[in-house]
């Protein structure tokens, strides 16, 4: 190894310095971020309690999807078989 000028110590150490404040900057950021994320199983570290909150979302929006799709068929049906029975009254 070669010894280093005093210029170059003085040169590494500023761009030691530079370094490391940007990586404070980034934990300054990162701890903010932290606090933002809303309070969620979705980003636990806990794999279960994840799939079982995906699962969970999941099985509430099939229900309101289907609870919308059973609706709209009975109103199909029911309107049909109004005018089905009627054609049945005739004979």
């Amino acid at each position: 190894m070669t010894d280093l000028t005093p210029e170059q110590i003085q040169t590494r150490i500023l761009e030691l310095e530079d370094q490391v404040k940007k990586l404070r900057d980034e934990i300054v950021n990162i701890q903010f971020y932290q606090n933002r994320l809303p309070k969620t199983n979705l980003l636990s570290p806990n794999f279960l309690t994840r799939a079982f909150a995906v699962y969970g979302h999941t099985l509430v929006a099939g229900l309101i999807v289907g609870v919308i799709f059973y609706c709209i068929m009975f109103g199909i049906i029911a309107a049909l078989g109004g005018s089905i029975g009627s054609l049945f009254n005739n004979f």
